[in-house]
């Protein structure tokens, strides 16, 4: 397998898996999963494809040794004990969650550290004395950060379908902007449009439907 596998690839070998039900009825469905893997993506069986998944999903993992240590992916952001079955398939599944959108939109919302990292830049930029230009990129910063994290609980509720995109984001956060940075807040209307009334006053977070 020359490729890095992805989430596309598994759900492939498991929806081929259920269409040779047809022609090997008598075969059990962790069989024909074990067919769907080789044929798909020659692997000798969907349990080296699970394997060689995982390994995907693990190259993100931060996990510090030592008693009660916490597991952190930084491509996902979830903290997990990587001791416990349980914790690791709640991490696998919200790891499948964010690479499914990832895979669809070509987008990945930041982890905390990456949102941080965006609102305190972009803090700089949008209070400085700086070129009008430059102090509204600081505030399309921290707007991208509030934006992340509000489309990363749209993920985690399976309503990311649902969530606006960036521009229409920022015009709903256009009337929050007007208090909080109001000498920007008419160049933003301007660009991107001023929506009341869907993000209630003094949220960043997109109402889940």
């Amino acid at each position: 397998m020359q490729h890095t596998l992805t989430f596309a690839d598994v759900q492939s070998v498991k929806r081929l898996a259920k269409q040779l039900k047809q022609v090997h009825p008598e075969l059990p469905h962790g069989k024909r999963l074990d067919l769907a893997a080789a044929e798909l993506l020659g692997v000798r069986n969907y349990h080296e494809l699970n394997r060689r998944f995982q390994a995907v999903i693990d190259q993100y993992l931060d996990s510090p040794s030592g008693p009660n240590a916490v597991a952190h992916c930084l491509y996902c952001d979830f903290r997990f004990a990587a001791d416990l079955k349980d914790d690791q398939r709640e991490h696998r599944e919200n790891h499948e969650r964010i690479m499914e959108v990832h895979e669809i939109t070509g987008y990945r919302p930041g982890t905390y550290v990456e949102r941080e990292t965006l609102k305190k830049d972009g803090h700089t930029k949008a209070r400085s004395a700086g070129p009008l230009e430059d102090r509204i990129e600081g505030a399309l910063l921290i707007l991208r950060g509030w934006f992340d994290r509000s489309y990363h609980s749209a993920i985690e509720a399976g309503q990311w379908r649902k969530h606006p995109s960036f521009e229409v984001y920022v015009a709903m956060m256009v009337p929050y902007i007007e208090e909080f940075l109001p000498e920007l807040a008419p160049s933003l209307a301007q660009r991107y449009g001023r929506t009341p009334g869907v993000i209630a006053h003094g949220q960043t977070n997109w109402p889940l439907q």
